[in-house]
């Protein structure tokens, strides 16, 4: 477990579709991060084990734990980063967004995605990581 933050560029994104993966992996490479791409919530605990990641990206409906358990895990075994939750099902105020803004406050990101919304979150991440030394877990 690393729970120590150092200034860092690295996107862990986890989602159980391979062309998300490779498009979120390509995308952000492009403008620059360096992106860790995984199928698998054991492959993401893998990469969290071995490298701090400012920012977690991952799919909420995910057939080893949806992407709220996962979120859980993450912050109870003390990694320090933010989130953002993506999802294919589109807005539905009884689900997502409500879930999202009135329990986690996470940013959402739909799919297929609006690329500008998607480096908003990113930007966004990084600098509420990097401003405060503090918990910045959310």
């Amino acid at each position: 477990m690393s729970s120590s933050k150092e200034k860092n560029r690295r996107i862990l994104v986890i989602d159980d579709e391979a062309d998300v993966l490779e498009f979120l992996r390509i995308y952000l490479e492009t403008m620059g991060w360096e992106v860790t791409a995984v199928p698998t919530v054991a492959a993401a605990f893998e990469a969290l084990a071995n490298a701090p990641y400012f920012l977690v990206i991952t799919d909420i409906a995910m057939p080893e734990m949806d992407g709220y358990e996962l979120v859980d895990a993450v912050k109870e075994k003390g990694y320090q980063c933010r989130f953002a939750l993506m999802t294919g099902f589109g807005y539905n105020p009884k689900h997502t967004i409500i879930k999202i803004n009135k329990t986690i406050k996470f940013p959402c990101l739909f799919k297929p995605f609006n690329r500008e919304k998607v480096m908003d979150a990113v930007n966004e991440a990084f600098a509420l990581y990097h401003s405060d030394m503090g918990d910045t877990a959310n």
